[in-house]
């Protein structure tokens, strides 16, 4: 189907992907709505400011590529998986994220409302000025990951390991902590949030 490098502004609207990997494409403000990639495995491929409301997106593996502005709204992203992958100013509100998963990567700026990452590994990944309302990271190991600036309203982390991540510009009464771990300079963020002087 893609005998091509480079697409741009193409319509692959409920188009049947039927390679099973693609492998170094770049598709730059292309449609996808309803399109069906189910299954297949991406390897450096580029998705800028592409729509794939509604695409069938279960089951994907993705390697080390770029969604940049890219819509997943209302797509099904069942047990994607994505490794080291750069979603910069992503949405993936109103998509089905149900054992979603992230090894890594630049996820700056992307709305993930209502994921859950509960007991996943989660390690050196950017969530930096993302939405993570309502997002469960309960007995969740982040290792260091970077949430600095996100918006984590009613987000749940109880029992997580947060130890090494960056929280700072976290309205860090806005979500649960209970019995999460963090280290000395994460406990002085949480004195601060409460009103407490931290003299270190």
């Amino acid at each position: 189907m893609f005998i091509e490098k480079n697409y741009q502004e193409v319509d692959f609207q409920d188009a049947e992907i039927l390679e099973k990997e693609l492998n170094g494409i770049t598709f730059t403000r292309c449609s996808f709505k309803g399109a069906d990639f189910a299954g297949i495995v991406l390897k450096n491929c580029q998705f800028e400011r592409c729509r794939l409301e509604g695409a069938r997106f279960s089951g994907v593996s993705a390697y080390q590529c770029g969604f940049i502005a890219c819509v997943f709204q209302y797509a099904d992203c069942f047990g994607a998986a994505f490794h080291g992958c750069k979603m910069l100013g992503t949405s993936f509100a109103g998509a089905n994220v149900e054992a979603m998963s992230i090894d890594g990567g630049d996820w700056r700026m992307t709305a993930l409302p209502g994921t859950d990452f509960s007991r996943q590994k989660l390690n050196s990944i950017r969530f930096s000025e993302s939405d993570l309302r309502e997002c469960r990271f309960d007995q969740a190991i982040l290792r260091d990951c970077d949430l600095e600036g996100a918006d984590i309203r009613g987000a749940s982390f109880q029992g997580a390991d947060l130890r090494g991540c960056r929280l700072e510009r976290l309205a860090l009464k806005d979500a649960r902590f209970k019995g999460a771990k963090v280290d000395l300079r994460q406990a002085v963020l949480f004195a601060e949030a409460m009103g407490v002087k931290v003299d270190v």
